[in-house]
């Protein structure tokens, strides 16, 4: 088998394998790519034209994937046959967060930026992306290991807003999910634990009406 079969291979049975409801994200390989789906929506993904992965379900986030440094184009074709596409540049010793969401016509493919993700040694740290287009009027909260009384993590924090990485000692982590004023969970992590020096992405999704949580390792 030839060197670039080997690969499309190794691709593709990483990008078939999704998380599951209460999954964690694995830490990924040097220069290397994942997709969230928050669009509502099945898709198939395509790196470079080639089928990479099959039916990357609602609210679900792709395991990581190893390409080489340098630009790619990566893409999802709903079952009409669409295709959507974005050129991101893979970068050596990272991976690259690719987020699907309903579009204006059709969907839109971005990349979730990193930055400020550099990790003190005896600390942890931890973002929220929302992107649940479907949620009612929410807030996000957080417990973290120097504080376990819950404080919000931005205010407002729209749909489509990224909070900054957040910075505590190591240990458990919790986000949530209420109504405006607090009240009940309505979502939750429950509890996250980040080690010393690693830090995590947690992604709000919409699964047909109901508020998921998705914990991204990084």
């Amino acid at each position: 088998m030839s060197n670039s079969r080997i690969a499309l291979f190794v691709v593709a049975a990483a990008l078939a394998s999704a998380c599951s409801d209460s999954g964690t994200t694995p830490i990924g390989a040097p220069s290397s790519l994942r997709v969230i789906n928050a669009s509502g929506v099945l898709f198939d993904v395509l790196i470079d034209g080639t089928v990479a992965g099959s039916t990357l379900g609602i609210a679900n986030v792709s395991a990581v994937t190893p390409i080489t440094a340098g630009s790619h184009v990566v893409g999802v074709r709903t079952s009409s046959g669409a295709v959507t596409s974005l050129t991101v540049q893979a970068v050596t010793n990272q991976t690259t967060t690719t987020v699907v969401s309903p579009g204006v016509t059709g969907l839109a493919v971005s990349v979730l930026a990193d930055t400020g993700s550099v990790v003190p040694v005896g600390k942890s740290k931890l973002r929220v992306a929302h992107l649940a287009a479907g949620a009612p009027t929410i807030e996000l909260w957080r417990t973290q290991p120097d504080f376990q009384t819950p404080v919000h993590i931005m205010t407002p924090f729209p749909y489509g807003a990224t909070s900054p990485y957040l910075q505590s000692d190591p240990g458990a982590w919790e986000v949530f999910a209420t109504a405006p004023g607090g009240g009940a969970r309505l979502a939750t992590t429950g509890a996250v634990t980040v080690p010393s020096g690693e830090r995590r992405t947690v992604v709000l999704l919409d699964s047909l009406g109901v508020l998921k949580f998705r914990v991204i390792a990084e």
